[in-house]
């Protein structure tokens, strides 16, 4: 089926199930269209439909609200980025060294993806009258953060990190290498500068000491 067919009805019965994995999919990436570009306030589920070709009884049968979308994007969002960052091996003997790789999986699965960056656009651009679109992104960050967090815990534990909240030293991390809002504003190139992992590692190190 072509780029054109996809909003067309399915003339054939029932459909089979790759084709209604194909198009829940394609509705997902027409939905993180639809939210970047009208707001999560404005998108119409008409215009999913419309746009995707699956069904409105579909779209409440699976995701329940137009919310069920965005959460299900943000678990999609998240695979990758837990499947990236809970693979690495955190050495409590070489913590320059783990910080380090962590900051530079932590640049490719979650900075240089744009789908995370769109839906943080999203939840910042629509925090006023959706407050829990931001929630859910914090809940889940906390939940992408929690190897590294108990990382840090150990090597608080073991005196290499002054004592303190695990939790505020990840994100103190995430905050050295995202520099803020610039990820969201400036060119992303800015995160592959060569040594900038190493150097973002130490810095934070002789914060934490």
């Amino acid at each position: 089926m072509t780029t054109g067919q996809a909003g067309k009805r399915w003339q054939g019965g029932r459909l089979p199930r790759a084709e209604v994995d194909r198009r829940i999919d394609r509705l997902l990436d027409i939905a993180l269209e639809e939210f970047a570009l009208t707001g999560f306030g404005g998108t119409s589920l008409d215009r999913l439909v419309e746009r995707s070709g699956v069904s409105k009884t579909t779209i409440y049968r699976r995701f329940g609200s137009k919310e069920g979308l965005f959460t299900a994007l943000i678990h999609r969002s998240m695979e990758a980025v837990r499947s990236g960052l809970w693979a690495l091996e955190l050495d409590v003997a070489d913590p320059l060294g783990t910080i380090e790789r962590f900051i530079a999986t932590y640049t490719e699965v979650a900075i240089c993806r744009p789908m995370g960056r769109t839906l943080l656009q999203i939840a910042v651009a629509e925090r006023r009258d959706f407050p829990h679109l931001g929630a859910m992104l914090l809940a889940n960050a906390y939940e992408g953060f929690r190897p590294i967090s108990d990382y840090f815990e150990r090597l608080m534990t073991d005196g290499v990190l002054r004592p303190g909240d695990p939790q505020d030293a990840a994100f103190d991390l995430q905050g050295l290498i995202t520099q803020g809002f610039r990820v969201m504003v400036d060119d992303i190139g800015f995160v592959h500068r060569e040594g900038r992992a190493r150097e973002i590692a130490g810095r934070f190190l002789r914060g934490w000491s």
